[in-house]
């Protein structure tokens, strides 16, 4: 009997999704550019041929495998962050459910660090910008007149990769996180007296919001 066309299009999703889901454990062991087309869909148990019907090289399985972490971080922790935080706890919220979950997924947080160079918060696609506003806005309002926006966000996108690389590495305890955020919580301004108490928060949300979710 003829598949329907939901069920025709619900192959082709599960299909697709096996493939990206291929490439970010492929990323993880040897990086996209060490890895063939042969070795991907080895991976994903798939024919060679069934690659070219959804993708058409690398480079686009590369961005949809970005695109695929950037929903899983918005709908798993940028929309578990309560609506009423504090922007100081929005943003550390936000810095702790990264590492949790890409601790909690290590083959998504290593193929982040292999890809080099990309925060998984920043899109050039609408639908991901606006999914990631909330912390947007809400740095935003932490930088007032002492930062510009562009240099807070870089510089917290960066000490987010640093720290998941020494996590995923053994080298950090959750000491050396907790003080590299206050260190970062001050450069952007957050008064002195009130960052222990951002940083339990933000680690109480990522230990019960965050851990041991399933990617969606």
């Amino acid at each position: 009997m003829q598949a329907s066309p939901e069920e025709f299009q619900g192959k082709r999703e599960r299909t697709r999704n096996a493939i990206i889901r291929a490439a970010t454990r492929l990323i993880a062991e040897k990086g996209l550019d060490a890895s063939s087309i042969d070795d991907l869909m080895a991976t994903a148990g798939m024919a060679r041929g069934t690659f070219y019907n959804y993708f058409q090289d690398r480079e686009e399985v590369l961005h949809a495998v970005i695109a695929d972490v950037q929903k899983a971080l918005v709908c798993q922790v940028v929309n578990l962050i309560p609506p009423h935080h504090t922007p100081e706890k929005t943003v550390a919220c936000m810095m702790y459910g990264y590492l949790q979950f890409c601790e909690d997924h290590p083959d998504i947080g290593a193929a982040l660090l292999r890809i080099g160079g990309f925060s998984p918060w920043v899109s050039e696609q609408e639908s991901a910008k606006r999914g990631f506003s909330p912390v947007d806005q809400a740095l935003l309002s932490l930088c007032a007149n002492r930062v510009s926006f562009t240099t807070a966000r870089s510089y917290l996108e960066g000490l987010a990769n640093t720290l998941l690389c020494h996590r995923l590495a053994g080298r950090f305890s959750d000491r050396h996180v907790d003080e590299m955020m206050a260190l970062s919580l001050r450069g952007i301004g957050v008064d002195e007296e009130a960052i222990q108490g951002v940083i339990l928060d933000a680690r109480t949300f990522a230990d019960t919001h965050v851990s041991g979710r399933v990617p969606g």
